[in-house]
Parts: structure tokens; C-alpha cells; sequence
């Protein structure tokens, strides 16, 4: 009897549990399926090349930085690429040089030359408030942000003997600290430390062992023995070396924080009179994904009439892509999602890599 009654409850409950099922997973009344979305397109010719200075790059996967000349000045605009409209965000007071937008897309700084011998540097935030400002003597002058803690620049001044001197400034407390540094072009390596290529005076070379050093405490490391060319990306290291057996071919390597090779591919640089052109390249942070030109064929940079490829590698799994064929090589500004990329010498058209397209923004007038 009891094992009657067993089977009857187990047989009810499967019942249940079908009838459950089926309830779940029936359509519930008024809903809808999901419709595929349509990327956004970009309004084109919205920006008038009578006023138009230049682009600076991507504040969000929709807006992006514009220089407008206005009255004789410069002025900064947020400029919204699927609707074509534009919002003042800062007047520019003095002779306009560049900008740049930080790692974190929080802070603008704007380099302008009120005397000969002269910078000023300003730094404000998306809403037009001013974090910084100060004048540094100089001939020319470079900066780098820290993408490890954005409150961090790195600002080169050079004199017109080319000497120069190497600063720290933290916004946090906000004094240039001069540092004790050999090379002038150096970039960030974590929040303390830096990297640079250990160039001997004496020799002509197209590599350099790379190096790291703490500010803190001035100790360095050999990271590479012989780069051609490198940069710090938040979760890695790329490091571009020569192929001993074919003089135009070369390889980008990824390299993790324990000296590790994340992945590596070749490409095929152009010779310079010095060194090797290095093409225009953006990483896609969130994605890991460096997009970058590879020259369609070997040849010198100065005669070169070939054009160029647009790839995608993804640094996780070595996989490539590409994206666009017949190009020319010019600069490259891509968006947080990596769907839109500002290109041209001013950054002045956008190629859609949804539908590899190219956008010109800047309408010509007259």
C-alpha cells in the first residue's frame, strides 16, 4: 500500500513539474519579442570648415572633443556624432597648441603658448571647470598621462639647446616635481613607475633594451633587451622587435605583467632614412583589441604609393580581422567600444567599422 502511494506522489509531482514547464515557458500575453538594433549611424558634414580646428577624440561611445575657432580664439566644443549637434564646454584664453582628453575620459588638458618661450597648461573637466593651471618655460613641450591614476601627468620641457627637464604633476597636489630621469620621452609603467628606451649616443640603432625605473626610489629594470618601439596599454605591454631574417618584417609582441607573451603577430614597416614608420594604431581597452594599419606592401616611407590595411587583433586569443582595405595611413582615434574610429590628420572623418564606411564630419564651405 505505502509503495502504491509512493508511486502516485512521484507520478503527481513529474505531473506538476511538466505542467510547471510548460506555463514557464509559454508566451506571456502582451510580450515582445526582442528586436535586433540597428547601429546608429553618424551625421556627416555637420561641422563647418571655416571655424573648424581640429578633433581631439572620444569623451563617450557618442561624443567626441572639437576645437572650433571663434572671434580669432580657440574654443573647446562636445560634439555629438549621431545627432550632429554641438555644446560649448571652454574658451580657450591664449594661443592654442593641442589637447587631450585623459585615460578616463574625465579631464581635458589644453596646452596653449602665451609667449615664445612659453606653455600654459590648463586642465578642466567635462563641465568646463578648472582643475589646473600653470605656465612652464619652454621651447616645446610633451605630456603624458597616467592611465594607472589620471591625478598623474608626466610634462617634458625642452629648451631651444633641446636640454630638458623632466616633471611630475599630481593634481592632487598639484606641484611640478622634477625628476631624475636620463631619456625625455618616457611613459607611464604602473602608478610609480615609468618606461623608457636606453639609447646609446654613441651608435646608430634601430632598437634599445627597454627599461623601467620607480620614482620613488630611482631602481630600474631591463624589461626588453632590444625594442623598436613600445607602449603601455592598462593590461599590457606592447613591444615591437626586428626579424633578424627579413629586414622589413616585424613583430608586435603583448606581454603580460610577469614578462609573459600574451600573443604576437608580424607586419610589414617602412623604412625611414633613421628608423621604420610605425602605423597609426588605437587599443580597445575593455575589449583587449588593438586596431592598426599594416602596409600592404615593403618599401620606404618617403616613395611609399601602396596603401594600407585596417586589422583588429585581439591580444587574448591572437585572433585578426580585418577591417578595411585601400587606406591611408593617417591618425587613428577609436571609440571606448572600438565600433567608430576619428581618422585623419585632424581626426576629421570617422570610419564606421560596422559597415566599414568612412564619414567626413567637416562640411567645406564656399
Amino acid at each position: 500500500m505505502k509503495k502504491l502511494v509512493f508511486i502516485l506522489l512521484l507520478g503527481s509531482l513529474i505531473m506538476l513539474a511538466g505542467c510547471q514547464s510548460k506555463i514557464t515557458d509559454a508566451p506571456q500575453t502582451g510580450e515582445q519579442n526582442p528586436q535586433k538594433q540597428e547601429p546608429l549611424k553618424v551625421i556627416g558634414k555637420s561641422i563647418s570648415s571655416d571655424t573648424f580646428i581640429e578633433n581631439i577624440d572620444w569623451l563617450s561611445d557618442r561624443e567626441i572633443l572639437t576645437v572650433i575657432e571663434e572671434k580669432g580664439a580657440a574654443a573647446l566644443y562636445i560634439t555629438d556624432v549621431f545627432k550632429g549637434d554641438k555644446e560649448k564646454l571652454a574658451e580657450i584664453p591664449s594661443s592654442y597648441v593641442r589637447s587631450m582628453v585623459s585615460p578616463d575620459k574625465s579631464k581635458i588638458l589644453i596646452h596653449s603658448a602665451p609667449a615664445t618661450y612659453s606653455a600654459m597648461i590648463t586642465i578642466i573637466d567635462l563641465d568646463g571647470k578648472e582643475i589646473y593651471r600653470s605656465e612652464i618655460p619652454s621651447s616645446e613641450l610633451t605630456y603624458v598621462w597616467n592611465a594607472f591614476n589620471t591625478a598623474k601627468l608626466l610634462i617634458t620641457s625642452f629648451a631651444e639647446d633641446w636640454s630638458f627637464e623632466v616633471f611630475e604633476l599630481d593634481l592632487n597636489s598639484p606641484e611640478l616635481r622634477l625628476l631624475d630621469v636620463e631619456e625625455p620621452f618616457l611613459k607611464w609603467n604602473s602608478e610609480v613607475s615609468v618606461l623608457y628606451q636606453d639609447w646609446n649616443s654613441e651608435e646608430i640603432s634601430i632598437s634599445a633594451p627597454l627599461m623601467a625605473q620607480n620614482i620613488l626610489d630611482g631602481k630600474k629594470e631591463t624589461i626588453d633587451t632590444a625594442s623598436v618601439h613600445f607602449e603601455r596599454f592598462p593590461h599590457s605591454l606592447l613591444s615591437v622587435h626586428d626579424n633578424e631574417n627579413k629586414d622589413d618584417r616585424f613583430m608586435y609582441q603583448f606581454i603580460n605583467e610577469n614578462g609573459e607573451i600574451l600573443s604576437e603577430f608580424q607586419a610589414t614597416l617602412l623604412s625611414r632614412y633613421s628608423d621604420w614608420f610605425i602605423p597609426f594604431y588605437d587599443m580597445i581597452d575593455n575589449n583587449d583589441e588593438l586596431i592598426t594599419f599594416k602596409a600592404n606592401e615593403a618599401g620606404s616611407y618617403d616613395t611609399y604609393s601602396g596603401t594600407f590595411s585596417l586589422e583588429k587583433w585581439n591580444v587574448t586569443d591572437g585572433s585578426e580581422e580585418t577591417l578595411m582595405t585601400g587606406l591611408a595611413a593617417e591618425p587613428l582615434q577609436c571609440s571606448p567600444a572600438g565600433t567608430h574610429c576619428l581618422y585623419g590628420n585632424q581626426l576629421e572623418k570617422i570610419i564606421d567599422t560596422n559597415d566599414a564606411s568612412i564619414i567626413e564630419l567637416v562640411k567645406e564651405e564656399g
